[in-house]
């Protein structure tokens, strides 16, 4: 007989159109509700189990947050969520979904003694294709969604086999019947579907409420409803098909709402990471950093990340990606400035008076272009003249004088120069005042060559026309041209299938040569758009295969979206996703983008962007959309002033690959060096230090950071090109074997001689 596994539960918003402060009260009513339908009904069971909204309850209410650590040991409150919260699946690094099930799975054993085997993630907007794996690798073995719908993704059965890129498979289930409120109809439903049994999640969605006395007295006069946790719904299914990759939706705004949180995840991620690293390195402790990852994995829930909530909300979230990226860039700090003291530099006294020392904390050695800024007076003389570096072996690096931050001449000088650092480890370079004139070459405009490439500048409309390679050959046409296009959608684009046409009345005004150099080559491009105004600053670097476009867009919009769009000729394509990438097709919606996104041989690189669709023969990569903040549409607007998203000053860069890309050109534009400006001094270190690396260059290095719960340190691998690799990874002057296999995330713990694998809960 078909059974109605009922759920009670209450899907919460910490965040939406309600700041957190408003959700807290909410939920402790919340709970307290649930609790007291325990006592008048044995048989209901209550499943949640978020850490950072029970630290709410421990902190305001402890005598009810004991009452819910009593039910838990009874087996009436399901820990049915493994994660720090229910995040958007899309836009994060890899690294944070696996930070999700570690300090998820670590609170509640800490606090209630068992691991969850389910995530419980109904309303996130899309799940990752390597989320199968992590999944799996975090001890969990089950997974709810409801989004995407039937009609984004069909679907044999409700309960499938997700396999992930790895081939790693989780048991999955969508759930059509959630937070009914009229339960008796959606059981009718439900009885008239096949002999497939039903998970039904029952009670209040959203803003908080538990499951009414209504709602449990039908369930109780049903003969085929039974209370049920979600762990038993599954041991009783037994998925019969497969589905393999992403799990998309076709509501696409979130991809692309509100850029500027996704950026600071961004950074937030990279800096943590960073400040990791550094601390193994120096060879600290900081207990710090845990809170600072909680900070970060918060604000990852699906409607902060996805940007669908008010704009209150993300003058919240702003402050507390703050709090994170400033606390771990001074432990940062703190670490690499207590070896920098000991390291014996390359400059003496009196010859040179400054010394960069450019730290690298990716996997892949650096080889790139990087910019830093002196100070002379009133320490030293005033000075404006030329520099140059030069490392330990006498090698000697130009550098090309550009413009400074501060104004006053001769107080600081600010450079680019073409540096090379080894991989999670420094080198140091002295600073050489060579007391010439900076040469200024020729740029040649609308044509530069950096000696590599040729880049043809369209003089009447703006944007790079066609690029050549050595042999004059057009190698790609009309690149990331401006645009502002129809939008008329809701924050979640419910209500649209797509964007509209582009809208007339984009004008080039101007065109200015900011730096003509030996090095490298700046053009500002100023547009005008109705009361907006568009700066595009192209870079072309000399002997580079990539170029970059900074913009900066001040836009006074509303119902447009902004993208920079290029001509490409194949609608195949390659994009990253969390830890690894897929292949995708043509699409006239937006889907998310990753680190990178390669078509036509031709690989963009976002720091600031995060969703794109390709079709039509173009590429349009999404800048911002300026729509209404927690605008749910369910009728037409007239005129209206509420709040725009990202209205105002959007700024952001693309790197343009014309080679395709390396792990080691994504890691240099997304986490570039750090440079400490140091003193001459002697010490015990050497000028140049790797601290780790690996051989091969389709396995990422990851993570090296210190066990969580215990001693020794962690490190994580993930193959990325699809292929059985063996490589050989050093790590503090020791070396030992790793077999990776296609798309497989690894990782290994050291401790002392000994290095073993452990799962991604550190287990």
């Amino acid at each position: 007989m078909k059974k109605n596994y009922m759920i009670g539960n209450t899907h919460f918003d910490p965040v939406w159109l309600w700041t957190w402060d408003e959700a807290m009260a909410s939920i402790r009513a919340t709970f307290r509700s649930a609790l007291d339908r325990m006592k008048e009904t044995p048989e209901f069971t209550y499943s949640f189990a978020t850490p950072p909204v029970f630290e709410w309850i421990r902190n305001t209410d402890p005598e009810l947050f004991e009452e819910i650590r009593e039910r838990v040991k009874e087996g009436r409150w399901d820990l049915c969520e493994a994660w720090w919260l229910q995040p958007d699946c899309c836009s994060a690094s890899g690294e944070s979904y696996v930070r999700q099930g570690l300090y998820g799975q670590k609170y509640l054993f800490d606090t209630f003694g068992v691991r969850s085997e389910c995530v419980f993630n109904v309303d996130s907007f899309g799940h990752s294709p390597q989320l199968p794996q992590i999944l799996k690798k975090s001890g969990v073995k089950y997974y709810c969604f409801v989004r995407p719908e039937k009609k984004y993704l069909p679907l044999e059965k409700d309960c499938f086999l997700w396999k992930g890129l790895d081939g790693s498979t989780v048991s999955a289930c969508r759930s059509d019947d959630v937070y009914s409120k009229e339960l008796e109809k959606t059981l009718d439903r439900s009885d008239e579907k096949a002999e497939q049994d039903s998970m039904v999640v029952f009670g209040v969605t959203d803003h908080g409420g538990a499951p009414t006395k209504k709602d449990i007295a039908v369930i109780e006069s049903r003969e085929n409803a039974v209370f049920s946790t979600v762990k038993n719904f599954f041991l009783h299914q037994h998925p019969g098909t497969t589905v393999k990759g992403e799990l998309m939706t076709g509501d696409f705004g979130v991809f692309a709402d509100h850029p500027a949180t996704k950026r600071y995840n961004r950074i937030a991620e990279n800096a943590l990471l960073n400040a990791e690293k550094a601390l193994v390195f120096a060879g600290r402790k900081d207990g710090r950093l845990t809170g600072c990852w909680q900070d970060v994995l918060f604000n990852q829930f699906h409607d902060i990340m996805g940007g669908s909530c008010i704009k209150e909300a993300y003058e919240d979230s702003r402050d507390l990606y703050g709090r994170a990226i400033s606390t771990a860039d001074e432990i940062m700090n703190y670490a690499v400035q207590s070896v920098c003291r000991k390291i014996d530099t390359v400059g003496k006294n009196p010859d040179t008076v400054w010394n960069l020392i450019v730290w690298n904390f990716n996997g892949e050695a650096f080889d790139g272009y990087l910019e830093s800024e002196l100070q002379w007076a009133h320490e030293f003389d005033w000075y404006d003249k030329g520099l140059a570096l030069e490392d330990e072996t006498g090698k000697r690096y130009p550098c090309q004088i550009i413009e400074a931050k501060a104004v006053i001449p001769k107080f600081r000088s600010r450079f680019v120069t073409k540096l090379d650092v080894p991989p999670f480890g420094y080198k140091t370079y002295r600073v050489i005042q060579t007391n010439e004139d900076d040469r200024k070459v020729p740029c040649g405009y609308p044509t530069v060559d950096n000696g590599k490439y040729v880049f043809v500048f369209d003089e009447k409309r703006g944007g790079i026309a066609e690029i050549r390679d050595e042999n004059g050959v057009p190698i790609a046409k009309e690149l990331l041209k401006p645009v502002f296009r129809e939008d008329p959608g809701d924050t979640w684009a419910f209500n649209i299938e797509k964007y509209g046409r582009i809208l007339p009345g984009m004008k080039l005004r101007g065109t200015e040569i900011l730096e003509s150099g030996e090095l490298r080559t700046v053009i500002r491009e100023n547009y005008k758009f109705r009361d907006s105004v568009i700066d595009l600053y192209y870079t072309v670097y000399a002997g580079e295969r990539y170029f970059d476009l900074k913009y900066v867009v001040n836009s006074n919009e509303k119902a447009v979206v902004f993208k920079l769009e290029s001509r490409v000729k194949n609608g195949r394509h390659r994009v990253s996703v969390p830890y690894g990438s897929i292949e995708r097709g043509k699409t006239e919606r937006d889907v998310p983008l990753g680190e990178w996104l390669t078509a036509d041989g031709v690989t963009y690189l976002p720091d600031s962007a995060f969703a794109y669709n390709l079709c039509g023969g173009k590429l349009g990569i999404t800048v911002f959309r300026n729509v209404i903040c927690g605008d749910l549409r369910l009728e037409e607007l007239k005129d209206y002033d509420y709040d725009i998203l990202s209205r105002g000053v959007t700024e952001g860069k693309l790197r343009v690959d014309l080679e395709g890309t390396t792990a080691k050109n994504v890691s240099a534009f997304q986490n570039p060096p750090h440079i400490v400006i140091e003193a001459n001094h002697g010490g015990t270190l050497p000028p140049t230090r790797s601290y780790a690396g690996i051989d091969s260059e389709n396995v990422a290095f990851t993570v090296i950071k210190d066990k969580t719960d215990g001693e020794g340190t962690v490190l994580r691998f993930v193959e990325t090109a699809g292929k059985k690799t063996e490589a050989k990874v050093t790590f503090f002057g020791n070396v030992f074997p790793i077999r990776m296999k296609p798309y497989e995330i690894r990782t290994v713990l050291i401790d002392g001689e000994t290095v073993k694998e452990i799962n991604l809960i550190e287990q």
